[in-house]
């Protein structure tokens, strides 16, 4: 009974722990609650437009003939606007025109942009083309417009198709690069003509021709002392004097004192005396 009752603490005691951990956990703010609001009705609005697309729009386009569609029309029935209904039986005959009666249409997209919601039918033909017929509402999930375009879808294309697909596509794109590269070489080789254009006109012939520019005269060179100048006498040297002076005295081993150099005379054999 004891154990019984310490359990039973326990357990309360961890529900509490539970409730004022939750309670104390982030609260939302006002401004976050409207928003989920306002994205939860979005969300149920295209879901319930793309069911609208596909009961009202994509059943009629293939349960009935564009034909019965004009004849009701023209009774003054009226679908949803006279506006409206004239603009889907456009886009419808332009459809049956091109590819005639439709054998197929399916509701393959729906979504939101701003203010609009939009839902796409993708239409198959009597001849296998595909287009897709987009149908524009506004806020309140009424629809005010149609637009219709070609519409290929890959996954249907065979290996072939597709190569074939890639191919164009690279054929075109190194067509653009050739193309490109080419204009580039004719605009830099007109660079050309623009300098011939922006050089001096020639002078023509018999005209004057301009007068040149006069070059300062060069100034006189200095004269060069002749070849056969007489050479400096030694003996005006006091310098080579005493170096020869020395000289002699070592040769002879004698003071300086002792001579004195009266003249100094070169012979062919490069020697002094």
């Amino acid at each position: 009974m004891k154990k019984f009752r310490k359990l039973t603490i326990a357990l309360l005691a961890i529900c509490v722990f539970a409730i004022s951990v939750t309670a104390c956990g982030p609260q939302k703010t006002a401004t976050q609650v409207e928003a989920e609001a306002v994205a939860a009705i979005r969300e149920q609005n295209i879901a319930s437009i793309q069911d609208y697309t596909e009961r009202e729009f994509a059943a009629i386009l293939t349960q009935v003939s564009y034909e019965n569609y004009a004849a009701y029309k023209d009774q003054g029935q009226v679908l949803i606007s006279r506006t409206f209904d004239n603009d889907f039986g456009a886009r419808w005959k332009a459809f049956v025109d091109a590819h005639g009666q439709c054998t197929q249409a399916v509701v393959d997209l729906t979504m939101r942009h701003h203010d609009e919601y939009t839902s796409r039918i993708i239409m198959t033909g009597e001849d296998g083309a595909q287009m897709a017929l987009t149908i524009t509402y506004d806020e309140t999930s009424t629809p005010v417009k149609t637009t219709i375009a070609d519409y290929s879808d890959d996954t249907n294309q065979t290996l072939g198709q597709k190569f074939a697909s890639a191919g164009a596509n690279t054929i075109i794109g190194i067509a653009t690069v050739f193309a490109v590269l080419i204009l580039l070489s004719l605009i830099i080789y007109c660079f050309k003509f623009v300098n011939i254009a922006a050089a001096p006109p020639a002078r023509k012939e018999g005209a004057p021709a301009a007068p040149e520019a006069q070059v300062p005269a060069k100034a006189p060179a200095a004269k060069a002392a002749p070849v056969n100048a007489p050479a400096q006498d030694p003996m005006s040297d006091p310098a080579l004097i005493a170096v020869i002076a020395a000289a002699i005295a070592a040769a002879e081993d004698k003071p300086v004192e002792g001579f004195v150099v009266r003249s100094i005379k070169r012979i062919k054999t490069n020697k002094w005396r």
